[in-house]
């Protein structure tokens, strides 16, 4: 498994078909772990078919990423905030079983909820 480190964030422009009347194409942003192997998300255009054509490929640094988060932060400040809150929560009931003691009433998540939160994360 690669080292964190090694990975690099990149948005990724690419044809997603080949007629020139009506081209079609596709924004990503990608997690790599090296420079054919990784996983992302599209952002615009149509999905993957196989075919698509890299046009570029842009290499995020900390500053875009940090940029970015204050942008989605900006318009996703609400649900950011009431995540972080379960979040906590959640944190601090893992933290006391793993204590051996017992999770006091006040913490009582839904079972549901904690699934939920994990896998996003």
């Amino acid at each position: 498994m690669p080292d964190q480190s090694e990975k690099k964030a990149t948005i990724t422009l690419d044809t997603a078909n080949s007629d020139r009347q009506f081209p079609a194409y596709q924004l990503s942003i990608n997690a790599m772990d090296s420079e054919k192997t990784g996983h992302g998300y599209r952002l615009m255009g149509p999905k993957y078919v196989g075919r698509s054509k890299n046009l570029r490929t842009v290499t995020l640094s900390q500053w875009d990423a940090d940029e970015i988060r204050a942008i989605l932060d900006e318009v996703f400040a609400e649900d950011a905030r009431a995540k972080s809150k379960v979040l906590a929560l959640v944190e601090r009931a893992l933290l006391k079983t793993t204590d051996g003691a017992d999770v006091d009433d006040d913490f009582a998540i839904p079972a549901g909820e904690i699934r939920r939160i994990l896998a996003d994360l």
